[in-house]
């Protein structure tokens, strides 16, 4: 049962994606290093504050993401509101590394748990959901290779006010 749930949660995803943008993990020219001390290291200190509530809306289906970001580790929210289809909802949490967002998202549909392996690449203040190849092994479901990052899958920065209601679980 599990399986065909996380089939049709995926499928849309994929069918949709037609952008093969392949994720591109470059330096960052704002990285910030403490000159002050002998063999000093690279700081990964995100380049723009992440916090706040991102919305994705497909037809009647929308997708909503509240992150609260301190330093490079991130926690938050995720829902999955679909019309006409089983939706859910649960908690992210995971790790910024360059401008990649590595999350966990640990939800709830049709009262299974469940948790999900989910990347966001930074884009001009909006996160675009990474697409690719997944494998589940008992509850979870994991990348294991090629993420694509298309316009299609793009959640923009809203003010929370409007849709916190939603994420009260």
């Amino acid at each position: 049962m599990m399986k065909y749930i996380v089939f049709f949660l995926l499928s849309g995803n994929f069918l949709s994606c037609n952008n093969n943008s392949q994720s591109n993990y470059k330096s960052d020219p704002n990285t910030i290093v403490d000159t002050g001390k002998v063999g000093a290291e690279v700081s990964e200190e995100p380049v723009a504050e992440l916090s706040g509530c991102y919305l994705k809306i497909n037809g009647r289906d929308t997708a909503i993401l509240m992150l609260e970001q301190k330093g490079t580790d991130i926690s938050g929210k995720m829902l999955y509101d679909n019309h006409e289809k089983d939706g859910s909802r649960g908690s992210v949490k995971g790790k910024e590394e360059k401008e990649i967002i590595k999350l966990w998202y640990d939800f709830q549909s049709e009262g299974i748990r469940s948790v999900m392996e989910v990347y966001f690449k930074k884009d001009n203040g909006r996160l675009l959901r990474g697409i690719g190849s997944m494998d589940v092994k008992t509850d979870t479901t994991y990348f294991i290779s090629g993420i694509n990052y298309s316009d299609k899958e793009a959640f923009n920065k809203v003010d929370c006010a409007p849709i916190e209601w939603k994420l009260k679980f």
